[in-house]
This record gives C-alpha cells, sequence and structure tokens, in this order.
C-alpha cells in the first residue's frame, strides 16, 4: 500500500512539474493559463540565461540575463510587457557598458555607452523614442571629440 502511495506521489508530482510554461500569442502561458511568477530559462549547460518576472502572461517587473559564465548580461524592468525605466548591460567580466533609460518601451531619457573598462564613451538623450538633448562623444581619455545639439534640430 505504501509503495502504491509513493509510486501515486511520483506520477502525480511529475505531471504537475513537467507542464511547460510557453510563449503564446505574446503571452507566456502554463497549460492554457496565463503565467504569474518568476521564470527562469537555461543554457544547454544547466548555467541560469534570464529570470523574468511575469505577471498575468506579460513581463512584468525585473529581468535579469546572464552570460554563460554566470555574470549578469542585462538588468531592466518591464511593466506589462512594455521596457520600463533603467537598463544596464554588462560585458562578459561584469562591467557596465550601456544604460539606457525606456518610457513605455520607447527610448526615454538618458543614455550612456561605455567601454570595455568602463570609460564612457557616448551620451545620449531621447524624449519618446526621438533624439533630444546634447549628444556627446568622449575618446579613451576624457575629451570630448564630438557634440551634437538635437534640441535645436
Amino acid at each position: 500500500m505504501k509503495n502504491l502511495f509513493l509510486l501515486g506521489c511520483l506520477f502525480l508530482g511529475r505531471i504537475v512539474f513537467s507542464q511547460e510554461i510557453i510563449l503564446k500569442n505574446g503571452l507566456y502561458v502554463q497549460n492554457e493559463v496565463a503565467y504569474t511568477g518568476n521564470y527562469t530559462t537555461y543554457f544547454e549547460t544547466g548555467a541560469i540565461k534570464e529570470v523574468l518576472s511575469i505577471k498575468n502572461g506579460k513581463m512584468d517587473g525585473e529581468v535579469v540575463k546572464y552570460y554563460e559564465n554566470g555574470n549578469k548580461r542585462e538588468v531592466g524592468n518591464y511593466e506589462s510587457n512594455l521596457k520600463f525605466g533603467l537598463w544596464t548591460r554588462f560585458n562578459t567580466n561584469g562591467t557596465i557598458i550601456a544604460e539606457a533609460s525606456y518610457k513605455n518601451d520607447k527610448k526615454d531619457g538618458a543614455w550612456f555607452v561605455y567601454d570595455d573598462k568602463g570609460t564612457k564613451l557616448f551620451k545620449m538623450e531621447y524624449k519618446d523614442g526621438e533624439k533630444t538633448g546634447t549628444w556627446t562623444q568622449w575618446d579613451e581619455t576624457g575629451s570630448v571629440v564630438k557634440s551634437t545639439n538635437y534640441a535645436s534640430m
């Protein structure tokens, strides 16, 4: 009787935990129901590839993407499937190489690009997806190479 009970538990557990989360028509679903919770994907090696926060089938909250070596590749946020707020990208060694701001899935705010050592190379400004403000480019020594004012264009 105990063996039959254990076998039943194993079978039921396999059914419950084997239901895959899939992307269907722009929504994350599990067993045809909009999924809510954290969703983790993995590289073939077993290392974590990304961790998504999902609410009612849509990405909502923090997203963290990783390199296969375990270092973070990108960190950002979604609100109802739209990019929102600060997004940060790292190189394979963990150095920040880009920072970007979004609002309702459009570029909005300051954007920065750095080299692999973390030296700032570019600063760009966006408003509602359009170029604005003063864009600046620096060389590796920190000297301004170019400056363009998009507010006057």
